[in-house]
């Protein structure tokens, strides 16, 4: 009966005594001071005043600090400081060409991002291109990211007209005379011995090239894409290799590709 009465007599305190009540404590040190397990039966409010209830948030929503003589606040988890909000992956789509001396997007690689209202966000790039062009020839030029039309990174890149090979084979039987003046003498050599060597190879092998960036942004709509300047000779992005030998159909191993994780700040 006496707790009965002292729990009684504590929620009924008039409001205008502005003490502070402590419960297993002499010395509260807020308003209201638990020194032991408090149990929730139903919805806990944050926020609000005198006239308005706080808030009991929505489902799956987390309680986090807002530092001291602020009111904690309900949030979703992907909007939570650290953590990661989202993740967009794009890639290419159909195959396009190049010119030397000339810059063109890359067709598909492109995606928007809004950074909410009140908050920064970190974005990480992961970008992989290949720039090709099937006639044997070397050529190079640099894949570039841009941050509404303005370039914020880039990575050069190349491919190299044959990657040589070769094959061993006999020379047969034959001799080869050589004159050595220093020596003052001629030598014969039976080359029957020898290895001959027949050269072949890959042609057209593009180099491809990975390349990351981290940019830290604040509210506001972006959109960015990733862009091919030719420097020296033509090349294909997109490029899908069906005249490599043992092509199986996979059309999508030389596509540009690109991801971005997008961290709160």
């Amino acid at each position: 009966m006496k707790k009965n009465l002292l729990l009684f007599g504590i929620f009924f305190v008039p409001l205008n005594l502005f003490s502070q009540v402590g419960i297993q404590t002499p010395t509260p040190q807020k308003t209201l001071h638990v020194n032991g397990s408090l149990q929730v039966v139903n919805e806990v409010n944050v926020g609000g005043n005198a006239t308005t209830a706080g808030s009991a948030g929505t489902s799956g929503q987390i309680l986090t600090s807002q530092g001291a003589g602020a009111a904690p606040a309900w949030q979703t988890l992907n909007t939570v400081s650290g953590s990661v909000n989202s993740a967009m992956y794009v890639q290419g789509t159909t195959e396009a060409t190049i010119s030397s001396g000339s810059t063109a997007d890359v067709p598909g690689v492109t995606l928007t991002a809004t950074v909410p209202a009140g908050r920064t966000q970190t974005f990480l790039f992961t970008i992989i291109g290949y720039a090709v062009e099937s006639n044997g020839t070397s050529a190079q030029g640099v894949f570039s990211l841009l941050q509404n039309g303005t370039k914020i990174s880039s990575a050069y890149a190349s491919k190299a007209g044959v990657f040589p090979n070769s094959s061993q084979g006999s020379m047969g039987t034959t001799s080869v005379t050589v004159n050595i003046p220093q020596l003052n003498n001629n030598y014969t050599f039976n080359t029957a011995s020898l290895p001959a060597y027949s050269l072949g190879g890959l042609a057209s092998m593009p180099v491809p090239v990975t390349f990351l960036k981290s940019v830290t942004l604040p509210a506001g709509t972006y959109t960015f894409n990733v862009q091919y300047s030719a420097w020296a000779g033509s090349a294909k992005v997109n490029f899908k290799p069906t005249t490599y030998s043992g092509y199986n159909n996979d059309t999508e191993c030389m596509l540009t590709k690109m991801t971005v994780l997008i961290y709160n700040n």
